[in-house]
């Protein structure tokens, strides 16, 4: 597929999500046109549903799943490892799902001295839901996710 065609949210949006691609794609005329969206089974349909109401014929393909993992003995041990001494890590949500699925693989653990990193609003309100002691939020953008990871080790020393 040709670049021009391609469209993403703006490299500076505070969120790389269906909202801020929205942004970018509002202005064009979708009577009549196609899209095609690529996404994670059970995805939101906030997207789809603004393409159809603008008139776009739209198509889905599921590219990936979102389930439970099953962690085997070695990746328990480091999660494991992560919850002993939780001021030591630093966690990094893209995913208000992947939260759900660590509250249940981690039954009654004490969050609140642990620290996070989300891309979203919606994703660190599901973080300090669980009581994260800290969460900020940030960019997706490799640069920001870095500038933020600085920062916590920065915090921590």
């Amino acid at each position: 597929m040709p670049k021009e065609r391609l469209v993403e949210p703006a490299a500076d949006a505070a969120q790389f999500d269906s909202e801020a691609l929205w942004l970018r794609l509002q202005a064009r005329d979708w009577r009549g046109r196609r899209a095609l969206i690529v996404r994670g089974d059970g995805g939101r349909e906030w997207l789809a549903d603004r393409l159809r109401m603008a008139g776009a014929q739209v198509d889905e393909v599921s590219a990936y799943r979102r389930t439970l993992p099953t962690l085997d003995a070695s990746q328990r041990r480091v999660l494991d490892a992560a919850l002993a001494r939780p001021r030591e890590h630093l966690w990094w949500f893209a995913s208000a799902q992947a939260i759900d699925h660590l509250a249940a693989l981690t039954n009654d653990v004490d969050w609140r001295s642990a620290r996070a990193l989300a891309t979203h609003p919606r994703v660190a309100e599901r973080a300090r839901g669980l009581d994260f002691g800290a969460v900020e939020i940030c960019s997706p953008a490799a640069d920001a996710v870095l500038a933020a990871i600085r920062r916590s080790i920065q915090l921590r020393e």
